[in-house]
């Protein structure tokens, strides 16, 4: 769960003081913005803060500064689910867990011009697959 913040802005009249035979009293609510920047807002308020309207700064490979669009991109280079990912969001380096296998895989080029889902496995001496080595870390 997520930390909130919660502003709370309040208003109250302590005293009134008034004198003389006739007394007229209007009482009228002053309204205050509030604007604060920098907080998370955890839902989408029309005109208020959403991921399109948030800036960030661009990184190493997240060259966007639009937090919904950093998320998308982050998003399309890690997969899951039990077929492989495919189409324009695909590209060399993105990772994917086979649910229906139980395999990590990672998208890369296994011949000039090809490029396909490779298994990534600890001790396998497969031609089909990549193997991580503990010993050589």
């Amino acid at each position: 769960m997520s930390a909130q913040t919660t502003l709370e802005v309040t208003e109250n009249v302590t005293e009134v003081n008034a004198s003389g035979d006739t007394l007229t009293i209007t009482l009228t609510d002053d309204v205050t913005e509030v604007q604060a920047y920098t907080l998370a807002v955890p839902f989408e308020v029309p005109g208020q803060i959403t991921a399109n309207n948030v800036t960030v700064s661009a990184y190493n490979t997240i060259t966007s500064t639009n937090l919904q669009t950093v998320l998308q991109g982050l998003a399309d280079q890690n997969f899951r689910g039990t077929s492989a990912p495919s189409g324009s969001t695909v590209s060399e380096g993105d990772t994917w867990y086979d649910t229906d296998d139980d395999q990590l895989k990672v998208y890369r080029e296994t011949s000039s011009g090809n490029f396909a889902w490779v298994p990534i496995m600890v001790g396998n001496i497969s031609p089909d697959s990549d193997t991580i080595d503990a010993g050589s870390y």
